[in-house]
């Protein structure tokens, strides 16, 4: 069963669809798995010490990230306070991993594409952000 299909079959309500939510988690996975293998892909470089800055952001950012998918996968509108706390956290950590792996883009493909990974998940934080009931 595909979540979609879980989050479709939950008897819940929903701030968003259940579609949304569910590209919103795969998105926050996905930059979790891309910040880990950036990190893994700096530690092997040459100029390893100066990715030092880049390869904590991206462990702070997957661990962020992997807890908000697991936070987002709650579905119940008594979380959603501590939904909106996750998400906020996940939005920060996703804006500064891409700014810091941006810089070290054009040196290092890994950074782009982690950089792309942490700026979908900061879309998706922000767009469920604002559809969470205050």
């Amino acid at each position: 069963m595909t979540l979609p299909r879980i989050i479709a079959d939950a008897d819940v309500e929903l701030a968003v669809d259940g579609e949304t939510l569910a590209r919103s988690i795969d998105a926050f996975l996905a930059c979790a798995a891309a910040c880990t293998a950036c990190s893994s892909a700096c530690l092997a470089e040459d100029d390893v010490a100066q990715l030092k800055d880049c390869i904590a952001t991206n462990d702070v950012c997957a661990a962020i990230c992997e807890a908000t998918a697991t936070v987002a996968a709650r579905l119940h509108k008594g979380s959603w306070t501590a939904l909106r706390k996750q998400l906020e956290a996940c939005l920060h950590a996703s804006r500064v991993c891409a700014d810091e792996c941006r810089e070290h883009a054009a040196q290092h493909d890994h950074c782009r594409g982690c950089a792309e990974a942490c700026e979908r998940a900061e879309k998706a934080a922000g767009m469920l952000l604002e559809a969470i009931p205050t």
